[in-house]
């Protein structure tokens, strides 16, 4: 089917569609970028303003290699002399390389947010008049339990307290004094001028942290500086918080979040110090002990008082031998077996003075007599005189042996005693070593300890400097003078731009997927049928015309005319030099089983038979359906209902009928336009 001369449409869907479609929808274009722009004038005039603050923290990582995994082998990228060790020393260095993401979530917790919240009071907020801090208006919150939110509308009474209406009752209090309301107290500041009235909005722990987490806001700002931003409704409170919560953390980095390493150290000091009190005790034992048994060191006294112990058994028997050697001279000196001139012979008199004097002044004597006998008898009174003084001098050698005798008696029993003194301490000498080496062991084993103890106790120390890394605060939070929303030319603009954007999208689906299509490129596209305008004084005539004897007009609805198709397409095929008639069933009075007799006796007798028919479900339309008859649809000008059509062409294609298209009356005075051209349909 083609009015005009042709051209062949294709199945996609090209910008030129798109572009007649959303001309077609340019109601709903305009329509919703009024109304995107109205909506964001709204939100500019009325919407609540947000005000937003940010604090930026350092988060520097400290180097893993000073850590204690690094010292025992577990460092990242090392080799271990365990298996295995070095790939889990990797994993473990690379999660300590960066602990941005831990660090943020300790920052956005509720622990820290319950905290900064107590104190700034966030469970209770202003929210008429706008713009003013829960601080400037609340001293102190006592609100207990869980409950609804609330809100209380509080106004100065003449009377100069604050009242507030609760249930049907009016609680009052004066400025520094607690309104009691049913959630809990609220105590209101006496030293700042308060709103003359004011609404109070009290929410529960709940969800009042429910609340103070969705307008907190932490993220990486780059590098190793994380960015701590809160909006709320007033300059104040949104700088407030991410100082607070700056503050809240390095506090719990000191006590609460502190490092291993910092814990460790804190354990080797109480171990540290329990051990040097219980090496001091073990000392001073050790002490007293020394001085109670008065044994500094077993081992060297004992070996010292063996020594002597074995020189006194040597002594003690040296003095038994002369002692006895003596003992026996003297007794045989008195028994008459030897004279006393022999005792002088004993080794240990020769080395005496005394004796020797007497020695040698028997010798003189004896000189003198043997010189007097050269000259005189035995007999001479001279002689028998120095014979009297040798013996005198003789006997004086017999008291310097008993003496010596004596002496000796002594020395023997002061050795003895010595030996045995030294026997007797000798005896206790390996209990006094045990107790001794015992609480001198205690000192060396605790000693040891507290070193080892003193050791990694420094370790410690100077790991957990910098085990936090560097964390300070870089830059606080300042109250803003402009709100971060809403934002007159970026609400304005957004709002345009999105109202306009949804036209586009609204005006595109009506268009696609609408109930009524306008053009005849949306019925080829969604339903795949040929499809055209139809005006009066143009050609329409069905492509492969001579297979085709018999067509079929159907109206969609009761406006559409198939008077004037039937016409044109009659007087197109006379313009071809072939014969057509047309036959209008709606009128005939035939009956509905005389139709397929008078349709053959027309299609023998012309070349083209046009049948005018009912709507598409009337028993006439029926009885002239038929697989070699092609059917046109009709429809009014305007637009074109979509489930209709598709209801009759599906209809047709169970019967196996085939469709030559539809056609679109054109409203009378409208530009024919792309209608001039050609559009080859097939007709079977």
């Amino acid at each position: 089917m083609s009015q005009g001369s042709g051209t062949t449409y294709g199945d996609g869907i090209d910008l030129v569609e798109i572009g007649r479609t959303l001309r077609r929808g340019w109601r709903s274009v305009v329509g919703l970028t009024i109304a995107g722009a109205a909506l964001a004038t709204v939100v500019v005039l009325f919407a609540p303003r947000r005000y937003e603050s940010a604090a930026t923290i350092v988060l520097k990582a400290s180097d893993p290699s000073g850590s204690l995994l690094s010292k025992v082998g577990l460092g990242g990228g090392g080799s271990s002399p365990i298996p295995d060790i070095g790939s889990l020393g990797g994993l473990l260095g690379a999660s300590m390389k960066s602990p941005l993401e831990t660090e943020i979530q300790i920052l956005q917790s509720r622990a820290v947010a319950r905290t900064v919240m107590d104190s700034l009071l966030l469970q209770a907020r202003v929210r008429r008049p706008a713009g003013i801090p829960t601080t400037a208006v609340v001293r102190a919150l006592d609100l207990r339990g869980s409950f609804k939110r609330a809100r209380y509308d509080v106004a100065r009474g003449d009377d100069g307290r604050w009242h507030a209406q609760v249930d049907g009752r009016t609680v009052a209090a004066r400025p520094g004094e607690a309104l009691r309301f049913p959630q809990g107290d609220v105590v209101l500041r006496g030293d700042t001028t308060l709103p003359a009235a004011f609404q109070l909005e009290l929410l529960d722990l709940e969800d009042a942290t429910t609340v103070f987490q969705k307008r907190l806001v932490v993220s990486k700002a780059g590098g190793e500086v994380t960015k701590v931003s809160y909006s709320a409704g007033d300059p104040v409170t949104a700088a407030r918080v991410p100082n607070a919560i700056v503050a809240v953390y390095l506090a719990r980095r000191k006590t609460v979040d502190r490092g291993v390493n910092q814990h460790r150290a804190e354990f080797l000091a109480a171990q540290s110090d329990s051990v040097s009190r219980e090496l001091s005790a073990a000392e001073h034992a050790l002490r007293t002990h020394q001085e109670r048994s008065g044994v500094l060191d077993a081992v060297v006294v004992g070996k010292v008082q063996v020594e002597q112990a074995a020189l006194l058994r040597k002594s003690l028997g040296e003095l038994d031998v002369e002692h006895g050697a003596v003992d026996r001279l003297i007794d045989q000196v008195g028994s008459g077996q030897m004279s006393a001139r022999q005792l002088a012979a004993f080794p240990a008199f020769l080395g005496s003075a005394g004796i020797g004097e007497l020695l040698k002044k028997l010798t003189e004597i004896e000189v003198e007599r043997t010189t007097l006998l050269e000259r005189r008898t035995r007999l001479d009174p001279q002689v028998i005189a120095l014979d009297s003084s040798a013996r005198a001098v003789e006997q004086q050698l017999i008291p310097l042996a008993t003496a010596y005798r004596a002496a000796l008696a002594k020395q023997r029993h002061d050795v003895a005693s010595q030996l045995d003194t030294m026997r007797a301490a000798l005896g206790v000498l390996p209990g006094a070593a045990e107790s001794g080496n015992r609480l001198q062991r205690d000192v060396i084993r605790l000693g040891t300890i507290y070193a080892a103890l003193q050791a990694q106790l420094v370790e410690a120390r100077l790991a957990a400097i910098g085990e936090g890394g560097d964390v300070r605060q870089l830059d606080l939070s300042e109250p803003t003078k402009k709100p971060a929303f809403p934002r007159p030319l970026f609400t304005l603009v957004l709002g345009t731009a999105g109202g306009f954007a949804l036209g586009i999208l609204a005006a595109f689906l009506t268009g696609v997927l609408g109930r009524w299509a306008d053009d005849p490129r949306e019925i080829e596209r969604h339903l795949g049928i040929p499809a055209l305008r139809f005006t009066a004084g143009h050609p329409l005539l069905l492509a492969g015309g001579q297979g085709a004897r018999t067509v079929l007009l159907v109206p969609l609805d009761a406006r559409a005319d198939t008077g004037a198709v039937a016409d044109r397409l009659a007087q197109t095929a006379a313009a071809r030099g072939a014969t057509a008639t047309i036959f209008a069933a709606t009128t005939s009075p035939e009956s509905p089983s005389t139709i397929p007799e008078s349709l053959r006796q027309l299609e023998l007798g012309h070349d083209l038979t046009i049948v005018r028919l009912p709507r598409l479900d009337a028993e006439v339309t029926a009885a002239a359906l038929s697989e070699e008859r092609p059917v046109l649809f009709v429809a009014a000008a305007g637009r074109v209902d979509r489930l209709q059509l598709a209801g009759a062409v599906d209809a047709l294609r169970r019967l196996n009928v085939p469709c030559a298209g539809v056609v679109m009356s054109e409203p009378p005075g409208r530009p024919l336009g792309a209608q001039l051209r050609a559009k080859l349909v097939p007709a079977g």
